[in-house]
């Protein structure tokens, strides 16, 4: 068996689900619907499906450091993430 391509498929999303609270109370769904009806109970160690609408979730952005506007305590942050202002740690901002 490979490799399920659900797990790192960009278009799986995780919902919240009332009904389901006994269990996980969590439910995964897919913008696209899912390949098979065994994928709703999958446990993601694999599957041979392919899917036309696969895009990869993983994140190949480059990061950058900065420092916390009060503390400067290092933190580390995506290189396109938004910094509008003055940069803050949770503890600081948090205490602000």
């Amino acid at each position: 068996m490979s490799k399920c391509i659900c797990n790192s498929c960009k278009n799986l999303k995780s919902v919240i689900d009332q009904s389901n609270l006994e269990k996980s109370g969590i439910t995964e769904t897919c913008e696209f619907g899912f390949l098979s009806d065994d994928c709703l109970d999958c446990q993601l160690d694999g599957c041979d499906l392919t899917c036309e609408n696969y895009a990869t979730n993983e994140i190949e952005e480059e990061l950058i450091v900065i420092k916390c506007a009060r503390c400067d305590k290092e933190m580390t942050i995506q290189s396109n993430s938004p910094k509008d202002g003055e940069v803050y740690c949770v503890a600081c901002y948090l205490n602000n």
